[in-house]
């Protein structure tokens, strides 16, 4: 049987592997060379409440950097962050959606040949006791609005910088 913190360790896992893998997938320098990019997770916080019930949240910063000698270039980092940006809209809508987020839970820096983003992450975890039975549910995101079409491809002052299929 596997031990509950190496669990939940493979459940934060997944979430920076979507990110990592769609910005490779939409960043042509990336989808080039996935070795400039590195992500990490950071120190994190179980945020619960004296609720009856026990379910809780995680907080936990991920640092993406990407190094390469064209990261000062602009079309780089935009391309870079609007590929974050629609990542974040579907899968942490709460850091674009509140607006204390929106001024803190996304962060960059930049040297010479560095890029460091870091986002401030949550994952949501619903703990259900009835009839003697405690069940934990990892929560998903809410669904985007039916209306909503997501892009497929991207162009930078009308240039095409990148397209891919889903």
């Amino acid at each position: 049987m596997q031990k509950p913190l190496q669990l939940q360790q493979r459940l934060i896992e997944q979430v920076p592997l979507q990110l990592q893998q769609r910005l490779i997938e939409q960043v042509p320098l990336l989808a080039a060379s996935p070795d400039k990019l590195a992500i990490a997770t950071g120190a994190g916080q179980v945020v619960a409440t004296s609720a009856a019930s026990l379910s809780f949240e995680y907080r936990y910063p991920l640092k993406l950097t990407v190094s390469d000698a064209a990261v000062p270039g602009e079309a780089l980092i935009d391309q870079i962050v609007v590929v974050i940006l629609d990542w974040l809209q579907v899968n942490q809508p709460e850091i674009l959606g509140n607006a204390a987020s929106r001024l803190t839970d996304f962060t960059f820096t930049q040297q010479e040949k560095t890029l460091v983003l870091t986002l401030q992450l949550t994952e949501r975890v619903q703990v259900c006791d009835e009839d003697d039975v405690r069940t934990i549910i990892h929560l998903p995101e809410p669904p985007l609005p039916e209306n909503v079409s997501l892009p497929r491809e991207v162009y930078l002052n009308g240039e095409l910088i990148s397209s891919w299929t889903v």
